[in-house]
């Protein structure tokens, strides 16, 4: 059904809050995670509401939205469905503040492991072996700007800091990433629990307040806290491409049309918003289309 395929580099260059809804916790707004690992993503369904609203922005025909992204709830969404499917952008590489070097890229197991297999998925090649670092130790290149004295320190954690060749996979990850980030010199890859840890508590908690005009003070219910994806994580998404069940509309008829359109509007925005709070700064993304 679905026969092409494009993955979506997303590199935050502002705080990104792709919110769940409000909970009752220490955290009113808390980002999107998933139920099992508690990593951060963007869901499908979010991230396919962004592309499609910027799509619109172009003045692109409004049936070639549809037959691209379906029609809009409440219109007509029983004819038929869109030509394309948005999955989760998933987290691929985390920033975690450094001792040394400000900050580095941190990575593990399993999420590399998962970066391979939706690379299949996508009919992509990838070509490294995933390292398997222990619970105390960091890999890192040999020419890691982050090591101290052959430790990583990150946060307040120090790790043993392992220096192994990650040209293969710094060289597989940056297919993803804007032009002008020095990968392989931050890249840290740490034990799953590790990064499990650092994704739940290093991630940035703003206090937001309203203040009622009248008095000067803070408004009744006026202060809350929201959580935020920091700048420099990157995400990526796998969006797969089908033939359009309505032919013909804009000049599409193959799934290869579809792809080629879509990708190429991608490959022209550069930048997208994603999530809340945008008119605040929050949530604008580089995007890389790796076709």
């Amino acid at each position: 059904m679905y026969s092409e395929r494009l993955v979506l580099g997303i590199y935050a260059v502002t705080p990104v809050h792709a919110g769940s809804g409000a909970e009752v916790s220490v955290i009113d707004l808390p980002i999107q995670r998933e139920r099992h690992t508690g990593f951060p993503v963007i869901w499908g369904q979010s991230l396919k509401g962004v592309l499609r609203s910027a799509f619109k922005e172009t003045g692109e025909l409004e049936e070639v939205i549809k037959a691209i992204f379906g029609p809009e709830p409440g219109e007509k969404a029983h004819e038929h469905a869109g030509a394309i499917a948005v999955g989760d952008a998933k987290v691929l590489l985390f920033p975690v503040r450094s001792a040394k070097g400000v900050f580095a890229y941190v990575t593990c197991p399993l999420v590399l492991k998962r970066f391979k297999e939706d690379m299949e998925l996508a009919g992509k090649e990838v070509n490294f072996s995933v390292p398997e670092p222990k619970e105390n130790e960091a890999i890192v290149s040999e020419n890691s700007a982050v090591e101290l004295s052959g430790k990583v320190v990150l946060e307040e954690v120090a790790l043993e800091a392992k220096g192994q060749d990650l040209t293969a996979i710094a060289s597989e990850l940056k297919k993803l990433l804007p032009e002008g980030i020095d990968l392989e010199e931050r890249l840290v890859i740490v034990h799953d629990d590790v990064f499990t840890a650092f994704v739940k508590l290093a991630t940035e908690i703003v206090a937001r307040v309203a203040i009622d005009q009248s008095t000067g003070t803070v408004r009744r219910g006026g202060l809350w806290y929201e959580e935020f994806l920091p700048r420099d994580t990157l995400l990526y998404a796998v969006i797969a491409a089908g033939n359009p069940r309505v032919t013909g509309v804009g000049g599409l008829r193959t799934a290869s049309e579809v792809k080629d359109k879509l990708g190429n509007f991608l490959t022209s925005v550069k930048y997208l918003q994603i999530g809340g709070d945008e008119t605040v700064g929050k949530g604008f993304v580089r995007v890389v289309v790796r076709r």
